[in-house]
């Protein structure tokens, strides 16, 4: 076996044509589609396609927890209480505080999104049986560091935090906010290199790198930067990260659930025929039964926020997508502890 064959090792979240569909090629066609999307369609039609990417991908989460019994039964207690006191929680800051809870659904949202791709990374390295004992540590700082400085440097977001400190009466002219993208490109470069000396620090000692895990990290930040930089439409910032974001969950929460059933692990009678061979078409169809349902219960909150096409004004609200947003809550906590890759329960379904 050659040396290179040694130090790289390929493994796929999937196999090797579901991987480059949906990991690799996916984040591509996702930004395509947004900025052609964003050039023809209104804002409305923006909104519909992010909202109908994002809602059935919040249900393949319910379906996972409280479609298995075995999932359900190990954090049973989360899973009753975490939905009463999230929607207890939103309420009242809807009523008594609704910015704070725009702040706290968006940095949320933020936080998932690239805990996402981190735990895809997870995956990749899980799969082939690659990395050091500390490349986990590395890919979650070289996430938080890169994701972040996406957020403050970029046009699209810098306008949006400087508006705030503003309205938050907090002084900052343009030599401040110059001051704080290069503190935060400082930072980004400096970590960058660390990051690549941890990579070939690594191949010395012996471990071997996932290519594929590298490639998946560099489409989708690509996709993050590429859209951030380049307009200063939240929407269409929205859609191809949406489509990204809400697709390949999608994917993951079925092949997971297949590879459960697949490998004899006792399921509800749903999941085992979701998870049949040849079914997908019955488990996309439920997918998008669920968005209809949704539909049709915020249909009033939908049409107030200006989601429909009459009388909708193209500036589209921040506040209103983060109230919607705010949907997600329970699904960005359920996130956080349901997909630790260390846990012997989850790598049956990897």
């Amino acid at each position: 076996m050659s040396e290179s064959a040694n130090l790289f090792r390929s493994g796929y979240i999937v196999d090797r044509r579901q991987d480059y569909v949906w990991f690799l090629g996916l984040p591509i066609v996702a930004l395509v589609f947004a900025f052609v999307s964003g050039q023809y369609l209104p804002g409305a039609a923006l909104a519909a396609i992010a909202l109908w990417v994002t809602v059935p991908h919040h249900f393949v989460t319910w379906l996972r927890v409280y479609g298995s019994p075995g999932e359900f039964a190990r954090f049973k207690e989360r899973f009753i209480w975490g939905p009463v006191l999230l929607i207890g929680f939103c309420y009242l800051l809807l009523h008594y505080a609704p910015l704070s809870l725009v702040l706290i659904v968006t940095l949320w949202d933020h936080q998932h999104s690239l805990m996402q791709q981190y735990g895809f990374a997870r995956v990749y390295d899980f799969k082939a049986k690659t990395g050091s004992p500390s490349t986990a540590k590395f890919d979650l700082a070289f996430s938080w560091v890169f994701f972040v400085n996406m957020l403050v440097v970029s046009p699209l977001f810098s306008t949006l935090w400087v508006r705030m400190l503003h309205e938050w009466h907090v002084p900052i002219d343009a030599a401040g906010v110059q001051a704080v993208h290069q503190v935060s490109w400082a930072i980004t470069i400096v970590y960058g290199l660390i990051w690549l000396g941890h990579i070939a620090w690594t191949l010395r000692q012996g471990y071997a790198l996932n290519p594929l895990k590298y490639a998946f990290l560099g489409v989708s930040y690509f996709l993050w930067y590429f859209t951030s930089f380049t307009t200063e439409y939240l929407l269409v910032f929205a859609v191809a990260h949406r489509i990204m974001h809400g697709v390949q969950y999608i994917v993951m929460v079925y092949y997971y659930n297949r590879h459960k059933v697949e490998r004899g692990a006792s399921d509800s009678v749903v999941i085992r025929f979701l998870s049949k061979r040849g079914n997908v078409k019955a488990f996309l169809l439920m997918c998008g039964a669920y968005a209809l349902v949704f539909h049709a219960l915020s249909e009033g909150h939908v049409r107030d926020f200006g989601f429909g096409f009459v009388g909708f004004n193209t500036n589209f609200d921040l506040f209103s997508y983060s109230l919607l947003s705010s949907f997600a809550l329970i699904h960005y906590y359920y996130d956080a502890f349901i997909w630790k890759v260390r846990k012997k329960e989850v790598q049956e379904g990897l």
